[in-house]
């Protein structure tokens, strides 16, 4: 099977890093947090690329669900489609195998 040799995603589920309740981080908590993070946005959550486990998976590419937009280096600015890293352009799939993992 073909190894897929490109971004992995996963989902960040940080409860209690929001200072206004709990839920999914906005990008500017992230970036805060981890300034290097490596993140984009899709439905209005964001998705951490680069989780060294899931690399480590078997992952089988399903559907485009998105595709990154625009590059912004401050969290205020982002927006569904909108990445600090990934370069416009970048398609992000579903996987077969879970919901909570994309891949570009």
């Amino acid at each position: 099977m073909h190894r897929l040799y490109c971004v992995v995603i996963l989902i960040l589920f940080l409860s209690g890093c929001r200072t206004h309740g709990t839920g999914n981080p906005s990008a500017e908590e992230v970036l805060k947090d981890n300034p290097s993070a490596n993140i984009f946005m899709y439905k209005d959550t964001i998705y951490n690329s680069g989780v060294s486990w899931v690399d480590e998976l078997t992952l089988t590419k399903d559907t485009q669900v998105t595709e990154i937009i625009e590059q912004k280096s401050k969290g205020k600015d982002f927006k569904n489609g909108t990445a600090n890293k990934l370069t416009k352009g970048t398609k992000i799939y579903s996987v077969k195998e879970r919901q909570d993992i994309l891949i570009a």
